[in-house]
């Protein structure tokens, strides 16, 4: 006899069933800024959707800012939150940043005691170019000629 709960279902229709209790919609505001609005729950079935979809759309549109719109996520448990913290450390080390925006008063407060509401909803940093992008405009330094009769002790 075999005792707890097994899950029966086809790999293929619980991922089909997650995808369709987490609508996920997909924009390009600007040529830099990719956005996915997500609505549903997002929890332990379906936080791997979300995951997926986010790391699918930093590798295929390498955007400089990923924003995440989650106005119509009614809750977000320990998995989401997972796979949100998971895809910004992805996007960081491509030097994407990634901002939550509109999350719901549930959301927020489990953004909120996790430490994390802040740094997901931080205003996006305007890059400077890096030194060697801008133009040079130093002039070489003069040549200091010691003035005559002084003598430097060394």
């Amino acid at each position: 006899m075999q005792l707890g709960w097994r899950n029966t279902m086809a790999p293929e229709y619980s991922s089909l069933n997650a995808l369709a209790q987490l609508p996920i919609d997909t924009s390009c505001p600007s040529p830099p800024t990719a956005r996915l609005g997500v609505a549903g729950e997002v929890d332990l079935a379906t936080a791997p959707v979300l995951r997926d979809k986010l790391l699918t759309l930093l590798r295929d549109q390498g955007p400089a800012v990923l924003v995440v719109d989650l106005a119509g996520v009614t809750f977000l448990d320990c998995a989401g939150v997972s796979a949100l913290v998971g895809v910004r450390n992805a996007a960081g080390k491509t030097g994407c940043q990634m901002r939550i925006t509109r999350p719901q008063p549930f959301v927020r407060r489990v953004l909120e005691v996790t430490g994390l509401l802040g740094i997901f909803t931080a205003p996006i940093e305007q890059r400077l170019p890096a030194r060697s992008e801008y133009p040079s405009r130093a002039r070489p330094a003069p040549a200091v000629a010691e003035p005559p009769g002084v003598v430097v002790a060394a």
